[in-house]
C-alpha cells in the first residue's frame, strides 16, 4: 500500500490529504503493534495458571531489565534475590498470589503492585 502511494507522490497524483491519512493510519498501527496490556490484580486472578506465569515472567522482567540509572541497584537487588529463592515463574506467581490474598488494598490495583510488595517483603527494600 504504501508502495503505491509513493509511486503516486513520485508521479505529482496524490493529494497531500491521501499522504497524510496513510501517514497517520500507518502511526496508528505501528502504535497498536506496540501496545502493552497491563493487567488489573482481579483481571490476573482470573487467568488460568500456565498464563498467569507467563504474564507474571514478563511484568518481573520488565521490572528488573528496563532500569535507568536511578533504579539499577533496586533491580540487580531483586534479580539476585529471586535467583538465589530459586524462584520458577510459576513459584513466583503462586507466591503473589498468596501475598495478595490476605491484602484487600492490593487486589484493587495493577498486578504489579502485589508484585513489587512481594519482592520488597521477600527480598527487603533495595540499598539505597
Amino acid at each position: 500500500m504504501m508502495a503505491a502511494v509513493c509511486d503516486r507522490l513520485r508521479l505529482g497524483r496524490v493529494p497531500m490529504k491521501s499522504v497524510l491519512i496513510a501517514g497517520l493510519l500507518s502511526a496508528l498501527l505501528l502504535g497498536q503493534a506496540h501496545a502493552q496490556v497491563y493487567y488489573s490484580y482481579p483481571e490476573w486472578d482470573r487467568l488460568n495458571e500456565a498464563d498467569q506465569a507467563v504474564y507474571i515472567a514478563g511484568a518481573y522482567d520488565s521490572l528488573v531489565s528496563i532500569a535507568s540509572p536511578n533504579t539499577a541497584s533496586a533491580a540487580r537487588h531483586y534479580s539476585r534475590c529471586v535467583a538465589n529463592n530459586r524462584l520458577s515463574s510459576e513459584q513466583l506467581a503462586r507466591n503473589v498470589r498468596a501475598f495478595v490474598a490476605g491484602r484487600p488494598a492490593l487486589q484493587k490495583g495493577p498486578l504489579q503492585g502485589g508484585l513489587v510488595n512481594y519482592l520488597v517483603e521477600l527480598c527487603g527494600a533495595p540499598p539505597n
